[in-house]
């Protein structure tokens, strides 16, 4: 455990960064993807690029290898009175850790590490859509039930 690093991710990240999404999408999932293996890697190299003031990331590396990730998505809101300079609320997205490394607290690290960040920028508040099996991983972090978060799908 003490052999995986926790850090923001760099550009060159994204595309093992696609992988890991690709391999919970497709391969663990069995999603059927839109796209080839190159250019989903192309597409989040760019999102990350075009989102850099939205949306953060950090990953998990063992041995220089990328093998875990979490991003943070920001929105703006509008000024309050009691907050003239407006305020700024975060969502956690995309939480994955590869099966080598499952189980050892990484997931758990790679929250806190996004927390951290929210934290530093000021955030109001914090969300996550939670998988049933990453419930209990968020609630030992802090989150809590928000009875008035409310969510439409889209229309068909």
């Amino acid at each position: 455990m003490d052999d995986v690093v926790i850090r923001a991710s760099r550009p060159d990240d994204m595309p093992a960064v696609a992988d890991l999404r690709w391999r919970w999408s497709v391969t663990e999932d069995g999603a059927t993807p839109a796209t080839t293996p190159d250019e989903y890697r192309a597409a989040m190299t760019a999102f990350a690029v075009a989102h850099a003031d939205t949306h953060r990331c950090v990953v998990a590396e063992r041995d220089g290898r990328v093998l875990g990730m979490a991003w943070l998505g920001l929105v703006a809101r509008p000024p309050t009175p009691a907050r003239p300079t407006g305020r700024v609320t975060a969502d956690v997205q995309t939480v994955y850790v590869h099966p080598d490394l499952r189980g050892q607290g990484v997931a758990k690290r790679l929250v806190t590490a996004l927390l951290d960040v929210a934290d530093d920028l000021g955030v109001e508040r914090t969300s996550v859509h939670s998988s049933v099996d990453g419930e209990t991983l968020y609630r030992r972090l802090g989150f809590g039930d928000a009875r008035l978060l409310l969510q439409r799908p889209p229309e068909d």
